[in-house]
């Protein structure tokens, strides 16, 4: 499989750019499901936007979608290294060792702007992390993730109990960890907090395991350019995260933030709203 994914990755990223921009000019993308979920996440998220500004930047966010699942292919296929040689810059790169050098236990909160998989595999050639990952259908294609993902002496576990037993393991053996916290959780391992405005289904699992461990949490995100350059970005959470009356909407409120430097970045196609405490409220029942 890792052939395949190589091959793949022999494609120019400027050629699959220019295929993709071919592939928005004929406005195919609007028949699918995907344009449709995003949009209604980018009414929800910024309704101050006229209809023309939402659609177009609907428009751009797919476009940057399809962009980073060829990002994601081109991880699958190649080693860290040259994974890495795509990262253009780091900023405030200093923090992420120094922190794991600390040796209180690391914290890493990502969200999906960009390859998940190419932010990951850059992390863990910096430092050896524990990571939970939800499990891709295909059982082929999720042993190949799960491997891919285990890069220089990571672990990875699909998200569930056992899973963040492992977790909290590592954490008490201050180690690091990798979360991506804006997935909607399974039942029973998340709360409504205020999202965009609307009470969504959202992980409180970052913040307890912050309170129960005292473990230095810090965002991690990869962001584009115009010019098609990726950086990312490593920040130190505040420490409202160990606050028990502040930390659990302080989570929400950051991931907001770091979406709205670059919205057309973050992945709108995914149905973060789709668990709502009124079902007859569900956005996305009339697409």
């Amino acid at each position: 499989m890792k052939t395949f994914f190589y091959l793949i990755s022999l494609i120019p990223k400027s050629f699959v750019v220019v295929i993709v921009d071919v592939y928005i000019y004929t406005k195919i993308y609007k028949f699918f499901n995907s344009y449709k979920v995003t949009k209604v996440n980018i009414k929800i998220a910024y309704p101050e936007l006229s209809i023309d500004n939402i659609e177009q930047l609907s428009k751009l966010s797919i476009r940057e979608s399809l962009i980073s699942v060829y990002e994601t292919f081109y991880t699958w296929g190649r080693s860290h290294v040259m994974t890495c040689s795509k990262i253009f810059k780091v900023k405030n790169n200093f923090l992420l060792k120094n922190e794991y050098d600390e040796g209180k236990g690391l914290i890493a909160v990502s969200i999906h702007n960009r390859s998940v998989d190419m932010l990951l595999k850059w992390i863990n050639s910096q430092i050896t992390t524990v990571s939970l990952y939800k499990r891709v259908k295909n059982k082929h294609l999720d042993n190949f993730v799960k491997r891919n993902r285990e890069h220089n002496g990571a672990l990875c576990y699909e998200t569930s109990m056992l899973g963040v037993r492992n977790v909290l393991k590592a954490l008490n053996n201050k180690k690091a960890v990798c979360f991506a916290a804006d997935q909607v959780p399974k039942r029973g391992m998340g709360e409504y907090l205020n999202f965009y405005g609307r009470d969504a289904y959202s992980t409180t699992l970052v913040q307890s395991l912050a309170a129960k461990t005292k473990a230095i949490v810090m965002y991690i995100y990869i962001n584009s350019t115009q010019t098609n350059f990726l950086s990312i970005s490593i920040e130190r959470c505040n420490s409202n995260i160990y606050n028990d009356s502040k930390h659990k909407l302080l989570l929400n409120n950051d991931i907001e933030r770091i979406i709205n430097k670059r919205p057309i970045d973050y992945a709108w196609e995914y149905k973060r709203f789709r668990r709502s405490p009124d079902p007859s409220l569900d956005p996305y029942k009339n697409i």
